[in-house]
């Protein structure tokens, strides 16, 4: 129990008080107070490092995002999706209190970032970090305007690509029942480099690039390795037979999207997602539970390195942060000027229901009724992940 209470407390870091976790025990509230305020303590020296260069961004009255100053100190990145329906009508304000009128210069359309132009104050730009990203399990922090972390969590991913169109993709859909080693092919695509090599369906794929294969989650973490345009060494087992064969890697086709309307109000029962929170080039990805209008801001690892960027939450488990490289590169690229760029959520669904879960309905309980939920919750949780690995061996 003791793991999962300082799962809870970290979770809980960027209240003050902290926040309760819903459906806890009364010891285990009180173990995840005092824990949080520990581990709150003990982060705020490194959430102080950045405070200087982070902002909060206002729209129309409403703090929305969180911003980056950058450049000379009179710009700021910031995240387009929340700010973009009204981004005539923005401020920042840092932490110590000073303000200024933003307007936005461009939009990186694929990395869901707005540049805006101060008028009024100049603040510090940040210093990304030149390390490389960090590994799995690493402990980072979300900063904001003044010393005070606004998540703390660890490295669950690490860097990859997101964007589809990017993966490296063979080109075959696997069958489900086949046992015993390897993967069964149920079907070839026709455009997949798999069909140029010979693959057929019936075969079972044994071996992808020296590295043996017996899921379809195995097999796309071979893929996630590599980007299209490599070629990889395929062992294949075909009438009692295995083949040795040679296969091109493509990049991913954009397949159409799957109906999921239940699957995505399940991964929003954690809390309020961001309209845009996924299709980014590339990622590193956290379990801090940030609230959307927590991201756009520095994300810095123990020692005050500047590792990302904070650009969405995406479900109850899973927030993203661009890579400080990313971050750094898209400065020297042409922006897409506000008046032409797409304005995610302007007649989203998606961001109906974040304005409908801003009124939390009050729901009687039952003696019992607690615990059952919980584990309700466990298991749905349980359900998504899994729904996820499968849905990602479809296509590969």
């Amino acid at each position: 129990m003791k793991a999962s209470l300082v799962l809870f407390a970290l979770g809980a870091t960027s209240l003050l008080p902290a926040q309760d976790v819903p459906l806890q025990r009364p010891e285990e509230r009180m173990e995840t107070r005092r824990q949080s305020a520990e581990i709150y303590e003990a982060v705020r020296p490194v959430a102080r490092k950045v405070s200087a260069s982070t902002v909060w961004v206002w729209v129309k009255g409403r703090q929305v995002a969180i911003g980056t100053v950058v450049g000379d100190g009179t710009q700021v990145l910031t995240k387009w999706s929340e700010i973009g329906i009204n981004y005539d009508s923005i401020q920042v304000v840092g932490g110590d209190g000073r303000q200024a009128n933003a307007t936005v210069l461009g939009v990186y359309q694929d990395e869901d970032i707005a540049m805006l132009q101060l008028e009024g104050a100049r603040f510090t730009p940040i210093t990304w970090s030149v390390e490389e990203t960090p590994p799995v399990g690493r402990f980072l922090v979300a900063a904001g305007p003044d010393d005070n972390p606004l998540r703390v969590g660890v490295v669950a991913v690490s860097e990859r690509i997101l964007r589809e169109t990017d993966q490296a993709f063979i080109g075959v859909e696997l069958k489900g029942g086949h046992e015993g080693e390897g993967v069964l092919v149920g079907n070839v695509m026709e455009d997949g480099g798999a069909k140029m090599a010979g693959v057929k369906a019936g075969d079972v794929i044994l071996e992808l690039g020296g590295v043996k294969v017996d899921s379809a989650f195995e097999l796309r973490a071979v893929l996630l390795n590599h980007e299209p345009g490599a070629k990889l060494g395929m062992k294949v087992l075909r009438g009692g037979k295995e083949l040795e064969l040679q296969v091109e890697l493509k990049g991913r086709p954009e397949f159409p999207q799957l109906p999921q309307a239940r699957l995505n109000v399940m991964r929003a029962m954690g809390g309020p997602l961001s309209v845009v929170g996924s299709g980014f080039p590339t990622v590193i990805q956290t379990d801090m539970q940030l609230k959307p209008n927590q991201c756009g801001g520095p994300v810095v690892d123990l020692k005050g390195n500047v590792i990302g960027m904070t650009i969405s939450r995406t479900d109850r488990t899973r927030s993203y942060i661009l890579p400080a490289s990313d971050v750094a590169a898209i400065l020297g690229k042409e922006s897409t000027s506000p008046e032409l760029a797409e304005i995610p959520g302007r007649n989203d669904q998606q961001l109906t229901m974040r304005q409908n879960q801003s009124r939390p309905r009050a729901v009687p309980m039952n003696p019992g009724s607690a615990d059952r939920l919980r584990r309700h919750l466990e298991e749905m949780q349980s359900l998504l992940e899994r729904m996820d690995l499968e849905m990602g061996g479809i296509g590969e």
